[in-house]
């Protein structure tokens, strides 16, 4: 008889040696040593290790064929490989928006402030012109698709909250804010998660870091492929031209075409 699979144990397992890359030990206690945030650095590195590697992880400016671009994000999850527009300065990447599928803001805790001043940041990217372009396949054509249909998840991560519950009416208020735009998924790992892409839900005690992490590669799935970019908006600086705001209706420069 073949062993069975311990899928608890195992997510368990995971959720400590994800603990350990952030720079957290797996008992959350008062002792010092397990005091400490986790950096922009190591949870680049945890979500690195986590997603498969059709996502890039780091942070970037996002930019548009209009000459738009974002605020600095902290961390965003990208595509890196269908993508052939990567512009990069001092370790910082340069990303169309149509390759962006998440924006993710760091701060030390999860508070009313930090979750505004996350807003905003994902905003500047939600805001960008992003066009799409047809891809040819073997059997016809793809035509290109609403961008509509392809949103930017925003997503806030912390180490610590500053509310004592975080399914308390203060603390769902903050969640759900809408102004200017809305976060999707966040996580203190010392005080809960939160996910509103099916309807706001909350992490079980002691799993939040496995919860998040699930929650937001299913997220990512659901998107589906990048947007395939309409490279003629984004090559009309070099032919002398003024880049549209219309979507690329051929493909004929996407990677991805035969």
């Amino acid at each position: 008889m073949a062993e069975s699979f311990d899928l608890s144990r195992a997510y368990t397992l995971k959720q400590e040696h994800m603990l350990a890359g952030l720079g957290l030990t797996p008992a959350f206690t008062d002792h010092p040593g397990t005091k400490g945030d986790a950096t922009e650095s190591r949870w680049i590195e945890v979500l690195r290790e986590f997603l498969p590697n059709r996502y890039g992880v780091g942070p970037i400016f996002a930019i548009d064929s209009n000459g738009g671009q974002s605020d600095q994000i902290d961390i965003a999850v990208f595509d890196q490989q269908y993508s052939p527009l990567f512009f990069e300065q001092n370790g910082i990447s340069f990303v169309p928006a149509e390759s962006v599928y998440a924006v993710c803001e760091v701060k030390p805790n999860m508070n009313k402030p930090h979750l505004d001043y996350a807003r905003d940041k994902i905003a500047s990217v939600r805001k960008l012109n992003r066009t799409s372009a047809a891809i040819r396949h073997a059997g016809g054509t793809y035509e290109p698709q609403d961008p509509s249909g392809k949103p930017i998840l925003g997503v806030f991560l912390s180490t610590e909250i500053d509310w004592s519950d975080i399914r308390g009416s203060a603390a769902v208020a903050a969640i759900t804010d809408l102004d200017p735009t809305a976060i999707d998924m966040g996580i203190a790992v010392r005080g809960g998660a939160f996910d509103r892409t099916g309807g706001l839900a909350f992490a079980p005690a002691g799993q939040e870091l496995i919860w998040f992490a699930t929650r937001l590669f299913r997220a990512l799935s659901k998107l589906g492929t990048a947007l395939a970019i309409d490279l003629d908006s984004y090559c009309a600086p070099l032919e002398g031209h003024e880049p549209t705001v219309a979507h690329g209706d051929d493909g004929a420069c996407d990677p991805r075409t035969p």
